[in-house]
């Protein structure tokens, strides 16, 4: 047996036992595969595949996913999902491995260790993987050469970060510095989703431009479906549509009312806040409850942003007031209307699954997958129905700058394969409405 096949095959029941046994298997990796070989050269081979294939594991699932047409990912015998995975990850991470020999050997893996037919299936989803990302040899030196930094050579631009707020709405970092920060991470593509406002959007166009970085005109509106708040993103919206301008100036002087009603409820619980205070805070943005949470910390009333909201601002907590100008059938037509793709926002935050057959009928077009806080079986039942539903699949980190740290902008992205796939219902539903 050649070294390299011995090292995939001990590789291969690694990613299976994490299936298996969960994420307690990482830490036993190098052990694992030193004990099934006392050969350096193959069992530092197998290291390198099983660490990598499971660190980019997210990744490649999003790529065997946007190619699936009729395969359900997680539904796949376990042995042929990780087969892929492994071969994928020597595809797009492993350029010093020729495509061919990749696909051959994952070929030869399915044919030993699963079943008759497997073999035939492999080769069907690599050869339409190899076709849709790397056959023009142009795309794969793109491919390869972008996703991770190597050798200190230089990258190009990959993946996508569809979920960003700046400090025109409740995030605290400007237009500026996202592209900046876009631009460092080697994103090719950035939506800025600022709350029920655009205004940062045309600001962030011109650097984008600039700098060789994408960027989806974007929004996130808040809508109102009782007794629950929906929040709905919009990709490729037109921002200088009057219609939509004129709705979000309604918007905003219900969320100055908002912010009235919320700081007059602080104050009868004995929390001294001031609406001004907010509004100071928010300054341009679109005053909402993380500057009412910025303004309790900064008063000493609570530690952090976290504390604000499990002791005063959640959706069941004492001060909440809904914001009920925009029900969920409007601001999906808003959002079709004004020439862009709505999208159901962090639904496994909201957890609202019953309602998306309700959007569907509304006319929701996609739903966000891929969010810090989904874990991998939310992100396989999203996935699951957005297959069902026809609806594209979306993600992003939901940055919000230092109102919370933890989560960098760029921390959840998506390849380049799913924006392609919004772009493309954006532009059927423009054939469609024309």
């Amino acid at each position: 047996m050649r070294k390299r096949t011995h090292s995939r095959e001990i590789a291969l029941q690694a990613i299976y036992q994490l299936e298996v046994r969960g994420n307690e298997v990482i830490d036993e990796i190098d052990t694992f595969c030193r004990e099934q070989s006392k050969e350096a050269e193959i069992s530092d081979f197998a290291i390198i595949l099983a660490k990598g294939c499971i660190r980019e594991m997210n990744e490649i699932d999003q790529k065997i996913t946007s190619i699936s047409e009729n395969w359900d990912l997680h539904r796949m015998p376990v042995v042929d999902r990780n087969i892929l995975r492994l071969a994928c990850y020597e595809l797009f991470y492993m350029s010093e491995i020729p495509p061919k020999v990749s696909i051959n050997e994952a070929i030869d893996l399915a044919k030993k260790y699963s079943t008759e037919k497997s073999g035939l299936f492999v080769n069907g989803v690599l050869d339409k993987i190899y076709s849709t990302y790397l056959k023009n040899s142009e795309k794969a030196q793109e491919i390869t050469s972008s996703i991770r930094e190597k050798d200190n050579l230089e990258e190009e631009r990959t993946g996508a970060d569809l979920h960003i707020h700046t400090k025109f709405s409740d995030g605290t970092m400007s237009p500026e510095q996202v592209v900046e920060e876009a631009s460092k991470l080697k994103l090719r593509t950035i939506a800025i989703t600022d709350h029920d406002s655009v205004d940062a959007v045309e600001i962030a166009q011109n650097i984008c431009n600039k700098n060789g970085i994408n960027i989806i005109p974007a929004i996130e509106l808040s809508s109102y479906y009782h007794p629950v708040e929906i929040h709905l993103l919009g990709y490729f919206i037109d921002i200088k549509n009057s219609m939509l301008l004129e709705k979000l100036a309604d918007l905003r002087l219900e969320r100055i009312e908002r912010i009235k009603k919320i700081t007059r409820k602080l104050r009868n619980m004995g929390v001294n806040i001031e609406h001004q205070e907010v509004f100071d805070v928010a300054e341009k943005g679109s005053p909402g409850r993380m500057h009412v949470a910025d303004v309790l910390c900064r008063k000493g009333y609570c530690s952090d942003i976290r504390e604000s909201f499990q002791k005063y601002l959640s959706d069941n907590g004492p001060v909440y007031v809904p914001k009920m100008a925009l029900t969920l059938k409007d601001a999906i037509e808003l959002i079709l209307s004004s020439g862009g793709v709505p999208v159901f926002s962090h639904p496994g935050v909201t957890n609202r699954d019953m309602l998306i057959p309700k959007m569907v009928e509304y006319g929701i077009q996609g739903i966000e997958v891929y969010y810090p806080t989904h874990l991998h079986e939310a992100v396989k039942r999203y996935i699951r129905l957005a297959k069902k539903y026809d609806l594209v699949m979306t993600g992003g980190s939901d940055c919000h700058g230092e109102r919370k740290p933890e989560i960098k902008l760029g921390s959840v992205k998506i390849g380049d394969g799913l924006v392609d796939k919004i772009k493309e219902r954006r532009d059927n539903l423009v054939g469609v409405l024309s």
